[in-house]
């Protein structure tokens, strides 16, 4: 599993010039690019920090979107993860869930630098808290949703590969479905036309990125029903997928 991680640590920017830069030069791109389109040109509004002066939508939307890129990279890189190993897999013998949890790790070393950088930013700004400590368990809690999202479309992508096509075109749906680029405060505004609508929040994307946005932009802990949920819906999920694999891979390397 560390080889794995190392490997693909080592290839993810082999015979680039920058190198590890562009773990921040990409994510920095995206975000100039909808800071300019949504906070620029249509104007969302970010409501006030946590220290009562910050109103910034580019640090609004950065805390959404390095969690977004961190599930996005796991669940997709899952199943890149299992295909790549198939050479190898017929070769020696290793258990088929270690190169999708070594990608894993190299994904969240990644988060690592991310998060790193924001946090920078924010004591420079003057809006930090005791919060920032929950960071960690947030993030614990979205490994465990997203690798079990991962181990269960990685096998399905081994069999079935238009999985990985059906996978892509979905994520795009969910990267919309959750408040990432727009406050949250625009859906609840519907609850009163709309009491349907509510199920919104029933996505646990929804949670985990009110959640972070919570912890280090308003600087408050998630209200306890919403922890309560994460931690339901992550270690069933985690659960579920972990099952799923275990029960349909061990012929797997017959299909890579």
């Amino acid at each position: 599993m560390r080889n794995f991680a190392s490997r693909e640590l080592k290839g993810r920017f082999k015979g680039s010039a920058l190198g590890w830069a562009w773990s921040l030069i990409n994510p920095l791109a995206t975000l100039a690019v909808y800071a300019t389109i949504f906070g620029f040109f249509l104007k969302f509004e970010p409501p006030t920090g946590g220290n009562g002066t910050l109103h910034n939508f580019a640090i609004y939307l950065f805390t959404a979107l390095v969690l977004w890129n961190y599930f996005f990279a796991v669940v997709t890189g899952s199943m890149g993860a299992l295909i790549g190993a198939g050479p190898l897999m017929k070769k020696i013998y290793f258990p088929p869930w270690t190169p999708i949890v070594g990608s894993a790790l190299a994904t969240l070393t990644q988060l690592g630098i991310e998060l790193g950088l924001l946090v920078v930013v924010y004591i420079i700004i003057g809006n930090i808290s005791w919060t920032v400590l929950l960071v960690p368990v947030l993030v614990a809690l979205l490994t465990l949703f997203s690798l079990g999202l991962g181990f269960a479309l990685a096998i399905l992508n081994a069999k079935f590969r238009d999985v990985n096509y059906i996978v892509t075109v979905l994520m795009n749906l969910l990267f919309y479905s959750a408040p990432i680029i727009y406050p949250i405060s625009l859906v609840r505004e519907q609850y009163a036309l709309h009491p349907w609508a509510r199920i919104y929040e029933w996505n646990p994307l929804v949670q985990f990125v009110e959640g972070m946005k919570d912890l280090l932009y308003s600087l408050k802990a998630p209200s306890l029903s919403s922890m309560l949920y994460m931690v339901v819906v992550s270690v069933g999920v985690f659960v579920l997928g972990a099952w799923f694999f275990d029960r349909t891979s061990r012929d797997v390397s017959d299909e890579l």
